[in-house]
């Protein structure tokens, strides 16, 4: 083939006709004996994927100046991804139970078999950042992405078909290794985006970024749960108790049918199982796998639209021209001496590896608690306090933990602007030893007081003096007349930590 080119460039030449473009590019070839002349192939025009999200489209313009601008689509990226981190367990309390609905059935999955998706889900995180660093340099933010953003929303998708046919393993799959990989793709990316456009203030774009990702659970947490409200099917009502036909086998209930025609799986729902599900139902048997929580198509919805947020992100998100810095900035002499290292440097220093053991001690803690923050919450005080401490009560718990999140992330960042990284962090690190320490015994504390009497009635005096009633009821109940009760979220959760 380069002989018969060869042969044709000659011909051209002798002819006097002008050399072809390939031709243009010739190359010698290196064997000292031969007069071989190789020939490079025309470069390829890029493809239309690349022509939308190659490394070439992800740079601003140069009229374009309003770097804050960039804040909106690597918000909202981070905004996505941190939904399902902070509230995946108001998901995991409902799949506890989605085929006996009222509680969890013989057939249902352990509390262990749903809070395994979470820490597979960090694991896939960590490893897809560390496995696809460079490939995110090569391709840029917007590839990186828009990939990413397809895998977490394909991820979530098929974790809901993993939910609806009861297949813990595609379960895993899905949201687990597909969703942590499209986060560990999507998170890094606009954190580099925004350290260029934020020269002079990194700590606060990166508190506002990862604020974001706080942040994830406070739109989470009520989406899901009025998908799930939405989707639920309550399971066949069977009767009390003591009026149905019962018996057991095997260590499953089995209870006769409505018809009497034959025996069917059933749970038996208790005054505390329904207080904590959402709903009016009554106390008794109820048929196994006749309802369902609408777990598995919320998450299929939230998927979709997930991906359709992150793909929206990557065609908006950019970076800064070559040479650019923001108006009145001067890089300080300290930072332009600093040495530029690379990713096979910085894994060769022990710094990378201290900082990496740091991180994974936080995130053990952090994350496993956050996979069972709803039961945890639900199974500690409900017994103390069950007026308070509602469905409703602790789908609050976890929104509250959301915004605490984002306030620290973003705080700290931005205190770190002024006081620097490495006093930032030592001051983190010195606050949280104690507050590990003494949470149990905070925990324990408020268990005993709000077995106190006078702790209870108060907590019942403040559910009920906030039902949506006339003031004239509400300073009867406080002169101790009777008046419908309630579980209006606020006042209850003050009552609760006041307890």
């Amino acid at each position: 083939m380069m002989l018969a080119r060869g042969v044709l460039l000659r011909r051209t030449v002798a002819r006097g006709v002008a050399r072809p473009a390939w031709a243009a590019r010739e190359v010698r070839s290196l064997g000292a004996s031969s007069s071989t002349t190789a020939f490079e192939p025309p470069p390829r025009a890029p493809g239309p994927l690349m022509r939308l999200l190659g490394p070439d489209t992800a740079v601003a313009s140069p009229g374009f100046t309003n770097r804050w601008a960039m804040m909106v689509p690597a918000f909202t990226t981070h905004l996505c991804l941190g939904g399902p981190g902070f509230g995946w367990s108001v998901l995991s309390s409902a799949i506890v139970r989605e085929h006996g609905f009222v509680c969890s059935a013989a057939t249902d999955w352990t509390l262990f078999d749903v809070t395994m998706p979470m820490p597979i889900f960090f694991t896939f995180l960590g490893l897809a950042g560390a496995a696809f660093g460079k490939w995110q340099n090569a391709v840029g933010p917007r590839m990186a992405i828009g990939a990413g953003g397809l895998l977490f929303g394909g991820g979530m998708c098929v974790g809901a078909l993993g939910i609806a046919t009861h297949n813990l393993p595609l379960l895993y799959f899905g949201f687990g290794v597909l969703g942590g990989s499209g986060t560990g793709l999507c998170y890094t990316p606009p954190m580099q985006a925004l350290m260029l456009w934020f020269p002079d203030k990194k700590g606060l774009a990166m508190g506002c970024l990862v604020a974001g990702f706080g942040a994830g659970g406070l739109a989470f947490v009520p989406a899901m749960t009025q998908l799930m409200t939405a989707f639920q099917r309550v399971p066949t009502y069977l009767g009390p108790v003591g009026a149905v036909e019962t018996s057991t086998h095997a260590g499953a209930l089995l209870a006769r049918s409505a018809d009497g025609a034959e025996l069917v799986a059933a749970v038996q729902a208790t005054s505390a199982d329904l207080a904590k599900i959402s709903g009016d139902l009554a106390t008794g048997l109820y048929v196994v796998g006749s309802g369902t929580t609408g777990a598995a198509q919320a998450l299929a919805i939230a998927g979709v639209v997930y991906a359709a947020m992150l793909s929206t992100c990557a065609l908006a998100i950019c970076r800064p021209r070559a040479g650019w810095l923001p108006a009145g900035y001067t890089p300080p002499a300290s930072a332009v001496d600093l040495p530029s290292l690379s990713v096979d440097q910085v894994m060769r220093t022990p710094q990378f590896y201290q900082l990496g053991v740091t991180f994974s001690c936080l995130t053990c803690g952090i994350y496993g608690i956050f996979s069972v923050a709803k039961g945890m919450m639900s199974e500690v005080f409900s017994g103390a306090l069950p007026l308070l401490v509602t469905s409703g009560f602790t789908s609050g718990y976890l929104m509250m933990l959301s915004l605490a999140n984002l306030s620290g992330r973003f705080g700290m960042a931005t205190l770190s602007d002024r006081i620097g990284c490495k006093n930032t962090y030592n001051a983190i690190i010195a606050t949280l030893i104690p507050i590990y320490f003494t949470a149990p015994l905070l925990v324990q504390q408020a268990r005993a007081r709000a077995r106190a009497p006078r702790a209870v009635d108060a907590a019942i005096v403040v559910a009920r003096c906030a039902a949506p009633a006339p003031r004239a009821s509400r300073a009867a109940l406080l002169l101790g007349r009777s008046a419908p009760p309630s579980s209006f979220l606020p006042f209850a959760k003050c009552g609760a930590i006041m307890a």
